[in-house]
């Protein structure tokens, strides 16, 4: 299974654990594919230096852990999808462009989108009830 799994799942799997902690723990374990872009992963980078202050050093060591299991997508366009926020369209872009089964997130303007050329939007949630994930 290929998954986008959103910037703000990423973000909530850091610093609060839970479900969204779940998900990032499955997908190291090798359970799927997590699709990251460079464009995804320099909004994370962004995110946490800026919103939350992480040093550089920091978000070096958090970069390399979701590279050691994570395939890079190169989007060579992005997708004329009508979308409210903007920034969503790098995450769909990535979804398309990495052939994701699903995009997992936090996002209520993607999971209101259902799915987009038959790739899914997901809650974290919905994601980990969907599939039985035995540890």
């Amino acid at each position: 299974m290929r998954v986008v799994v959103d910037t703000n799942v990423l973000i909530s799997s850091l610093f609060w654990g839970g479900a969204p902690r779940r998900v990032v723990d499955l997908a190291a374990a090798g359970r799927f594919q997590a699709l990251p872009s460079p464009e995804l992963l320099a909004e994370l980078e962004a995110v946490l230096a800026e919103s939350f202050d992480i040093p550089q050093e920091k978000l070096d060591l958090v970069l390399r852990d979701i590279l050691s299991y994570a395939e890079v997508v190169t989007v060579l366009e992005e997708p004329e999808i009508p979308v409210r926020d903007l920034s969503d369209t790098k995450v769909l872009a990535c979804a398309i462009a990495g052939h994701a089964d699903c995009i997992v997130t936090g996002d209520r303007d993607l999971l209101a989108l259902d799915a987009v050329r038959d790739i899914r939007t997901l809650s974290v949630r919905a994601f980990l009830d969907a599939r039985s994930w035995p540890d």
